[in-house]
């Protein structure tokens, strides 16, 4: 199964401003990285896409959706959400280790997911599937190969 893994575009936060959770959302700067990316993924077919419930990554979900009309299902889960403040490493390993068992399961080996999320759990997929944790900037996506092995990928 391939896996194409985008970290949201920039947020207020990341920028460096004060915000609240839910109104956290894309910078004009993150408005462009989103565009971009759309532009990058508008070829690319996709069996399914997961996306955090938080507002930034729905904005970016929304502009890949923008130049896309093809018909596929669209989940929001907190389980590609990020890391909380409060909550523990071996939670957040188990929620994500949940998160891929879910695809082995809802999906064909040969199938391309789209996940859009954020940094601390791009870097838990990659650090559970290979022990490297991708360090993505704003707007940035890798592509990996989730093999049958369970926790195994491949770039």
């Amino acid at each position: 199964m391939k896996l194409i893994l985008v970290r949201h575009g920039e947020s207020a936060h990341n920028r460096g401003y004060k915000v609240a959770g839910d109104e956290n959302n894309l910078t004009a700067v993150g408005v462009v990285q989103a565009i971009k990316l759309a532009e990058s993924l508008k070829d690319q077919k996709f069996d399914a896409i997961y996306c955090s419930p938080k507002p930034r990554c729905i904005q970016t979900l929304d502009e890949i959706l923008r130049v896309r009309d093809d018909d596929m299902p669209i989940y929001l889960t907190s389980l590609v959400g990020h890391k909380k403040k409060s909550e523990n490493y071996e939670h957040f390993k188990d929620k994500i280790d949940l998160f891929l068992d879910d695809l082995r399961y809802d999906h064909e080996p040969n199938d391309t997911i789209l996940v859009i999320s954020h940094l601390s759990t791009i870097e838990m997929i990659s650090y559970l599937q290979d022990d490297n944790k991708r360090r993505l900037e704003n707007g940035q996506m890798v592509a990996v190969e989730m093999q049958d092995d369970k926790n195994k990928i491949q770039k």
